[in-house]
């Protein structure tokens, strides 16, 4: 089994590499020179390499040495970060813990999700949008979390953990049901949401892959909204499953299809790189729990073929 080393151990060889002193070392940590040489033997064990050059004066770190001494600092950061995470996530919880996702996530498991997640924190603030409104949002630190799906800006100072997927379908009227979909998407209205929205631009490149090539006849940034002319026989729309569950009273007097040449948009939990990891991971977890639970239960009894298309997407 492969042997961590301590993080004591680690510190001490930095103390080390940045006095090329065991005695100032010694000083500096206000411990004996024996115990700086035995801590750096241990380590230098648990590696199985030298990793400081004692017959050099002053004391240089070896090759092998080097490369701990460019990364040891950020994995004690890393370490402390963690230890004060799990820490504030005792009986008492974190005084605050701010979340933002999108409208339609919100609407169909956002109070479930809130509940889940009362035991780690006094207050769960949850907020909602559009992209990009709420990448633009998270990082200028008005979340602490956020759960988005791509295009992202930039993700080089964000961690991402995946949750779930979500399908892209086709949604027509009622009156449409024993029509040919090609045919359909030829010669009857696009009814589309607003370019400006995450969902509206990654529906507009799903258009070229299915090969519809024509002006969109109405727009809308809601999906309500976009459902409900539809719903009135005013044409066709490209939306996904859980923004179907966003409007159940509009499925009644929809015909779904699941979307021909697409693949589901995912959804990733965020968190800035090396804050909250401790809570980002709880967090996930719950996600998922909260989710799988809404999947076989309060969604299948809304639509089952909805609910369906959710769980074939997500195995």
């Amino acid at each position: 089994m492969l042997q961590l080393p301590d993080l004591d151990l680690l510190q001490t060889f930095l103390t080390v590499a940045e006095h090329h002193s065991i005695s100032q070392a010694a000083r500096s940590l206000e411990i004996t020179q024996p115990a700086v040489t035995k801590k750096i033997k241990r380590l230098e064990s648990v590696f199985e390499v030298e990793l400081i050059d004692r017959h050099a004066r002053p004391l240089q770190v070896t090759e092998a040495g080097n490369i701990l001494l460019e990364r040891a600092p950020s994995l004690l950061r890393e370490a402390r970060e963690l230890t004060t995470d799990i820490r504030a996530m005792n009986t008492s919880g974190l005084p605050l813990m701010r979340i933002g996702m999108s409208d339609t996530l919100s609407e169909i498991l956002g109070a479930e999700f809130v509940g889940a997640m009362q035991s780690f924190a006094h207050v769960v603030e949850l907020k909602s949008g559009i992209s990009p409104w709420l990448e633009t949002a998270f990082r200028a630190r008005h979340f602490d979390l956020a759960v988005d799906s791509p295009p992202f800006v930039d993700t080089t100072q964000v961690e991402l953990q995946s949750l779930f997927r979500d399908p892209f379908v086709i949604a027509m009227p009622k009156s449409f049901k024993d029509r040919d979909v090609a045919e359909i998407l030829r010669t009857e209205n696009y009814v589309g949401y607003g370019r400006t929205s995450k969902m509206g631009a990654l529906i507009i490149e799903l258009l070229g892959r299915i090969g519809v090539d024509r002006p969109t006849r109405f727009n809308f940034d809601s999906t309500q909204s976009l459902l409900r002319f539809v719903q009135a026989g005013y044409g066709w729309a490209i939306t996904s499953a859980f923004c179907l569950l966003q409007s159940p009273t509009a499925l009644k007097d929809l015909h779904v299809v699941p979307c021909p040449n697409s693949v589901p948009r995912e959804f990733s939990l965020l968190n800035r790189a090396g804050e909250h990891r401790a809570v980002a991971a709880a967090a996930h977890e719950k996600f998922k729990v909260v989710f799988n639970q809404l999947a076989n239960g309060p969604w299948e009894h809304v639509d089952p073929a909805t609910a369906a298309m959710i769980r074939e997407a997500n195995p």
